[in-house]
């Protein structure tokens, strides 16, 4: 009987302990970042738009290798899938045959890498001011609260939100929010880790003979 108290005491304690240092959480996510070689996992995307009454969800798996690529295959009905790189940023629309590409600079790629995935909150700290509260709404993780202090970054970013694993000490969510108040919601289900990763993904290529615009409007097309 005593032991089960104590072990409920301890789960409570546990629940309500204080975030740790940023420090802390900063080194502990760098540190499991650099440990994931490659990541798969479903997801769930939910926008919410500032003028509309009903978001807008969708799901896929997302692959990630690293820091050089992020690659997003959404389900069906969904048309699209993501090729995302340091050198260019990719869409394309199997069925209705067409897709876009924007090559990307190192120094413009910097400031719009994945932002959360694959990529390690010291560098994030370059563009953002960050502290860190309790997890809230997704159990056993600690939220990261991203305040754009680039220029670059104010532009378009009222703030980013990372909640990280408590265990793994890697992403489960991110959340966007652009400054006219839309909402990117990204939900991470479990993750294969360090697992092989289909060549179909890392050397995706849009089929010949498609055409591609030189542009990347994944986010505006969204707002339709």
């Amino acid at each position: 009987m005593r032991a089960r108290l104590l072990a409920g005491f301890l789960l409570g304690a546990s629940l309500f302990a204080a975030p740790p240092e940023l420090r802390e959480v900063v080194d502990r996510f760098d540190r499991a970042q650099a440990q994931v070689q490659t990541f798969r996992a479903p997801f769930t995307l939910t926008i919410r738009r500032a003028l509309l009454r009903t978001p807008t969800v969708t799901r896929g798996t997302v692959y990630l290798q690293g820091r050089d690529l992020a690659h997003f295959e959404f389900d069906p009905p969904e048309d699209l899938v993501l090729h995302l790189t340091p050198k260019a940023l990719t869409s394309y629309s199997p069925q209705a045959r067409q897709g876009q590409r924007l090559k990307i600079g190192v120094i413009r790629n910097t400031s719009r890498r994945f932002l959360g995935l694959g990529q390690r909150l010291s560098e994030l700290s370059d563009f953002f001011k960050a502290t860190v509260a309790e997890g809230g709404e997704v159990p056993g993780t600690w939220r990261v609260d991203l305040k754009p202090r680039a220029l670059a970054m104010k532009r378009r970013f009222e703030a980013i939100q990372i909640w990280v694993d408590r265990a793994s000490w890697l992403p489960r969510q991110v959340v966007w929010v652009e400054r006219g108040g839309d909402r990117w919601e990204l939900e991470l289900g479990d993750a294969a880790l360090n697992a092989p990763i289909p060549a179909s993904v890392t050397g995706f290529k849009v089929p010949a003979g498609i055409p591609l615009k030189a542009e990347f409007d994944f986010f505006g097309t969204r707002k339709k």
